[in-house]
C-alpha cells in the first residue's frame, strides 16, 4: 500500500520537524508572547493617564493651601518653627530689639463705634504675649503679659517710647493710645553696662504696681534722670490734697523698680 504512495510523501516525513507536535510549553510561550505585545501598550497608556491625573491634583491641593493653610495655622497659633512672628509692639536699642510677640491665638475685631477707647475703624487685639530682647543673635524672654488688650489705628507693631536714663534706656509701652481718663502703660528697662532687659515696677507710696498711668494727650518724659508721668485729674480733680499733676519716678535697677519722688 505505501508502495501506491507518491514518492514525494516518502521525502516529506524526512523533511524538518516532520515529527515535532505542538506542546504545552510552546502554546505557553506563545501565550505570554501574545499578553506582552497585546497589553503591554495598554498598561502603558493607562499608567501615563493616571500618572497626569494624580499630578493635576497634587497642584490643585498645593495651590489651594499656600492661600489658606498659613493663615489658619496662624488663627490657631501653630505655625511650624522659622515662620514669620506676630510682633505687636518694639523698641529698638543701639545693641538689640526689645519686642511683644504674640503668643497662640489672638482675638482680633474692630470697635464698630466711636469711644474714649477709639474711632470706629480702629483695633483691638487681645491675646497673651511675650516680651523679648534680642541682641547678637541671643534671645531671652523679658516676662510675659496676660490676656492683654490693644487698641491700635492698624495692626502695625506699636513704636514703645524710648527714654534715655543714665544707667539704661527705659521703654513705655502703652497698649491702648486712647482712654477717657488714663493710658495704662508698662515699663522695662535695658541696661547699659550688661545688655539686661528687665520689666520695670511701678512704686507708688505704699503700693507697689507693674503698670501706671499717664495723662491722654500728654507724653512721658525725662527729667534730671527722673521719669515725668502727667497726672489726669479724676474724681475728685485738682481739689483732692494728693493730687499731683506730674508724678516724678527714680529709676532703681538693682530692684527693678521706678520709685516715686517727692
Amino acid at each position: 500500500m505505501n508502495e501506491d504512495k507518491p514518492d514525494w510523501y516518502s521525502r516529506a516525513k524526512k523533511a524538518p520537524f516532520s515529527d515535532e507536535k505542538f506542546t504545552s510549553e510552546m502554546k505557553k510561550n506563545v501565550h505570554r508572547s501574545v499578553i506582552f505585545t497585546d497589553g503591554k501598550p495598554k498598561r502603558r497608556k493607562h499608567l501615563q493617564v493616571g500618572f497626569a491625573g494624580g499630578l493635576m491634583l497634587l497642584i490643585i491641593l498645593i495651590a489651594f493651601q499656600l492661600p489658606f493653610g498659613r493663615e489658619e495655622q496662624q488663627r490657631a497659633g501653630t505655625l511650624p518653627p522659622g515662620t514669620e512672628e506676630t510682633i505687636r509692639a518694639q523698641g529698638v536699642t543701639d545693641e538689640g530689639r526689645l519686642r511683644v510677640i504674640a503668643v497662640g491665638q489672638e482675638k482680633i475685631t474692630t470697635l464698630g463705634a466711636p469711644s474714649c477707647f477709639g474711632i470706629e475703624t480702629d483695633m483691638s487685639f487681645t491675646g497673651n504675649y511675650s516680651v523679648q530682647y534680642s541682641t547678637n543673635q541671643v534671645t531671652n524672654e523679658v516676662t510675659t503679659l496676660g490676656d492683654l488688650t490693644f487698641i491700635q489705628p492698624t495692626s502695625a507693631p506699636v513704636d514703645m517710647i524710648r527714654l534715655p536714663f543714665q544707667a539704661a534706656d527705659v521703654f513705655i509701652l502703652a497698649p491702648q493710645y486712647r482712654d477717657c481718663h488714663g493710658i495704662q502703660i508698662y515699663a522695662f528697662a535695658v541696661e547699659h553696662e550688661t545688655g539686661k532687659a528687665v520689666q520695670l515696677r511701678f512704686q507708688d507710696e505704699s503700693l507697689v504696681s507693674y503698670f501706671s498711668y499717664y495723662r491722654p494727650g500728654t507724653t512721658p518724659m525725662v527729667k534730671d534722670n527722673k521719669l515725668v508721668l502727667e497726672s489726669t485729674e479724676g474724681p475728685g480733680g485738682e481739689g483732692s490734697p494728693d493730687y499731683k499733676p506730674k508724678r516724678m519716678y527714680r529709676l532703681d535697677l538693682k530692684q527693678g523698680i521706678m520709685e516715686q519722688a517727692n
